[in-house]
């Protein structure tokens, strides 16, 4: 039986200061020569730089009318509090990287039941899933980072990952990330309060 492995697509590393431009851009405040100018600054060989725009313009500006739709939704949640921009940066990743929304589960699984996880546990998950290779070494790294920026994790002195102070969502917030994760997992069902992609946030009530 041959398995569809999602591909990594996300292999890089996204600053949220990146992705909170982006979503300036899909509503309507800034260009997108605004976002590719920033990246010139911030990264050096033009090589990542296209790679990078071209994780962005998979996440915020999709091809697809319900991805569209995600984006908009999510760039309107990010101008709100820390845990609503935390969601909308969550959403849009998800919905367009599959690979990255694997890293979350077992992140998430991992800190739930055991508070923290070295990066070597996530990772041994993503080989056995994905084979044994540098990119998916390098790329699970990336989302490690990535995640860090974002509000998500923090990197303790030991080096393991723990979640960052988990903050509060709004109702919209979870109403996207249920359309991220069942636009994500192919499925149609609301995400459960033990769902490891709800680890960066507090329970709701």
């Amino acid at each position: 039986m041959t398995i569809d492995h999602p591909r990594i697509g996300m292999d890089r590393y996204i600053d949220a200061d990146w992705m909170a431009l982006c979503a300036s851009v899909v509503r309507g405040e800034m260009t997108i020569d605004g976002v590719h100018a920033r990246l010139a600054d911030d990264i050096a060989g033009k090589q990542v730089q296209r790679k990078v725009i071209g994780i962005l313009n998979r996440m915020w500006f999709p091809g697809d009318p319900s991805g569209r739709q995600l984006a908009k939704q999510a760039a309107a949640l990010a101008t709100k509090a820390d845990g609503d921009r935390i969601a909308a940066f969550e959403a849009v990743a998800i919905g367009a990287y599959p690979y990255f929304r694997q890293v979350m589960e077992h992140v998430g699984r991992l800190v739930r039941l055991q508070e923290s996880c070295s990066a070597g546990e996530v990772h041994r998950r993503m080989f056995e899933l994905h084979g044994k290779r540098s990119t998916i070494d390098q790329a699970t790294s990336y989302c490690f980072k990535t995640m860090i920026s974002w509000g998500m994790l923090e990197r303790m002195p030991d080096k393991r990952l723990s979640s960052a102070p988990r903050a509060a969502i709004g109702q919209e917030a979870r109403e996207i990330l249920d359309q991220a994760a069942n636009r994500s997992r192919r499925s149609v069902s609301p995400l459960r309060p033990s769902d490891p992609l709800l680890f960066p946030f507090a329970k709701q009530k």
